[in-house]
């Protein structure tokens, strides 16, 4: 077959008319030159000659390819920077991902952080809870430390945890270790409370920073940036919220609510939660801190079933008499919602202006400024991660994308099995849970915008969660976790 490319089909073609004093073709009777006229020969064109003529079109060519890469490397680079700054969103994968490396690890809270750019592991050994940094790409060991010994005959079981966040923690990880009393010891030792040290480690190089107690009868704790936020109760059942410095231990708020929420005869149990920008607290009533400053933003009775969710500087609640209302960030109401804003795993913000409200069987979208209505949609899935304003959704044994602009759903994938853990996304497919032909699990990948799967990834057996961790793909059994790349 003819080459079919232009250049090959447009050649430079020169005719000459008359013939040259060499061109011994021409018939001996044509007249000569006349006199004083000089014939000037021209040699044929050489390539070269060719070239030099036409360089100019060919380099205006090359460099507008390059100028063309140049600019989608730039966008590539920028959504690749884009996606990775947002927590909870695994960095964009470049192919079908395979096993990087794995290392013993558990599936409770607080056993796998994001660090320094690495990850950190905590994990119970035969002889003590250790915490290992491993570089993210290869699993490399950056370092590993002895946090506390195990159980040992005669005391109740220990324990540990290092909260994350959900980016990275930079150069601080912040451990607890319970030190509960001897089981068999006088009165005096049983009915003492458990003591619960905090151990400050560097990112860098594991180096323990210090070290503080917490007294008292302890009903939870979270972090937030370098601080703790610990919740304990009194003597007489009310609550002490106190955010303190997770180096030193030094107080930056504390408050002790009003009233008692903690009342085992009538059966409330303090709870306390710790939200974007907010803490909440339950039990004998519903309150609404200020995580800044600890300053009461709302309140609610008790048994009134008060419910609080983060809604960007501020906050919405709910109620089963009274309905919904969303605050600014000083509590005062803005405007009525039919339900609580979705809590997301990771959101881009780029549906920052509108309010995505999970209504139950439904999802709507209301004004951000207004509480104007956008649009709602029947729906059996709920909203767990948003990304290029298409929000990805999962239920019971399916999940899918819809769009958040309009509330188009534009596919959804039924898997046949229960999910057992909820789909993530690198900005460009929606990794979620499927099944094999031979019905074992499976990693699939499937395109944001149309659902198209572009390949399937074998996962172990018994796979409990997969979760992105400082961007990180991270599966996670029962006794391992396997990061993926």
């Amino acid at each position: 077959m003819a080459d079919r490319r232009p250049a090959a089909r447009m050649q430079l073609v020169e005719v000459e008319d008359a013939p040259t004093a060499a061109d011994r073709s021409r018939p001996a009777d044509d007249p000569p030159p006349p006199d004083g006229v000089t014939v000037v020969v021209e040699p044929p064109r050489t390539g070269a000659r060719v070239l030099r003529r036409w360089w100019p079109v060919a380099a205006v060519v090359v460099l507008g390819v390059v100028a063309a890469g140049v600019v989608v490397s730039a966008r590539d680079r920028a959504f690749v920077a884009r996606i990775a700054g947002v927590p909870g969103l695994v960095r964009p994968l470049g192919a079908a991902p395979t096993p990087l490396w794995e290392t013993r690890g558990s599936t409770l809270p607080g056993t796998v952080l994001a660090a320094d750019g690495a990850l950190v592991v905590l994990a119970e050994g035969e002889q003590a809870w250790t915490v290992t940094s491993h570089d993210a790409r290869n699993g490399v060991q950056r370092w590993s430390i002895d946090l506390a010994p195990v159980s040992r005959s005669g005391f109740e079981a220990t324990a540990a945890v290092c909260p994350p966040l959900r980016a990275d923690v930079g150069d601080l990880v912040v451990c607890l270790v319970r030190h509960p009393p001897v089981l068999y010891s006088d009165d005096a030792s049983i009915q003492e409370p458990p003591r619960v040290s905090v151990v400050p480690l560097s990112a860098q190089d594991g180096e323990r920073l210090g070290e503080w107690d917490l007294r008292g009868s302890l009903v939870a704790f979270d972090r937030i940036e370098d601080d703790l936020v610990i919740g304990t109760l009194d003597a007489e059942g009310r609550m002490v919220v106190q955010r303190r410095d997770a180096r030193t231990g030094d107080v930056v708020w504390s408050v002790v609510t009003p009233v008692v929420m903690n009342d085992p005869v009538i059966s409330v149990a303090a709870t306390m939660r710790v939200l974007p920008g907010l803490v909440l607290l339950d039990g004998g009533a519903t309150i609404v801190l200020d995580i800044e400053d600890g300053d009461t933003l709302a309140t609610g009775p008790r048994f009134g079933g008060l419910q609080v969710a983060a809604l960007g500087d501020g906050f919405a609640t709910w109620a089963p008499v009274g309905g919904g209302m969303a605050h600014d960030a000083e509590g005062a109401e803005l405007f009525g919602v039919q339900g609580l804003p979705a809590q997301l795993s990771a959101d881009d913000g780029s549906a920052s202006g509108a309010i995505i409200v999970d209504e139950g069987p439904q999802v709507s979208a209301v004004d951000s400024s207004t509480g104007e209505l956008v649009w709602r949609t029947p729906s059996q899935l709920e909203p767990r991660l948003l990304v290029s304003e298409r929000m990805v959704m999962s239920g019971e044994d399916s999940y899918g994308v819809m769009d958040v602009t309009d509330g188009s759903m534009l596919w959804d994938v039924d898997t046949g099995d229960v999910l057992l853990w909820d789909p993530v996304s690198d900005g460009t497919l929606v990794l979620g849970p499927g099944t094999g032909p031979d019905g074992r699990p499976q990693l699939w990948g499937l395109g944001l915008q149309d659902g198209v799967r572009y390949w399937a990834v074998p996962l172990p057996e018994g796979v409990r969660t997969v979760d992105s961790v400082g961007g990180h793909l991270v599966v996670r059994t029962e006794n391992d976790l396997i990061v993926y790349g």
